[in-house]
């Protein structure tokens, strides 16, 4: 199920790359993966996965989860499920 995607994105300057199906950097529960904030392809990903997570249903809450990966998140949080601790801690209502 996609609830966020692509053009539901507030900013545009991520790069886009191809990734195969199966990379887990697209795929598969949220680990030890390395994260890269300024890939467009896994700013989708991570955000649409924490959104059916999480069971949140609405595009703005997937946009204040990005604006907070875009313009807040740390440089040291470097892998997926750091990603995620660090937004559940952060993400206000």
């Amino acid at each position: 199920m996609i609830l966020f995607s692509r053009r539901n994105l507030h900013y545009t300057d991520y790069k886009w790359s191809t990734y195969h199906q199966n990379d887990p950097r697209v795929n598969g529960k949220l680990d030890a993966t390395p994260f890269t904030r300024d890939e467009g392809n896994e700013v989708v990903y991570i955000v649409n996965k924490l959104m059916i997570l999480w069971d949140y249903r609405f595009t703005n809450t997937g946009n204040k989860m990005e604006k907070l990966i875009h313009d807040q998140l740390p440089p040291e949080i470097v892998m997926q499920q750091e990603v995620q601790e660090w937004i559940k801690a952060n993400l206000k209502f």
